[in-house]
């Protein structure tokens, strides 16, 4: 991992901060609370079901995997900004 490419977070987080931000801003309370409510009865009922850590594992697993792409959408988009960085700094 040390030879790995180095990438520039603070570069990609600029260019995402808005949709994120605007995605975050639409949400009407009612939606917001739906999420809460959502995540809070999944728990809720996986705590009261005999096989809760079966559950929770298998939910903490699609987290993981979620997260995981999330990850390599971010080093993809990072290596596009960075080859249309390179490619316009020699071009000018």
């Amino acid at each position: 991992m040390l030879d790995a490419p180095q990438h520039d977070w603070r570069y990609y987080e600029a260019l995402t901060r808005h949709t994120d931000a605007a995605w975050i801003r639409s949400l009407t309370a009612s939606q917001r609370f739906a999420i809460y409510a959502d995540l809070f009865n999944m728990i809720w009922q996986a705590r009261k079901s005999a096989r809760y850590s079966d559950r929770l594992e298998e939910r903490r697993w699609q987290q993981k995997l979620e997260i995981r792409e999330i990850a390599m959408n971010a080093f993809a988009k990072l290596d596009q900004f960075r080859s249309e960085r390179t490619t316009s700094e020699h071009a000018g």
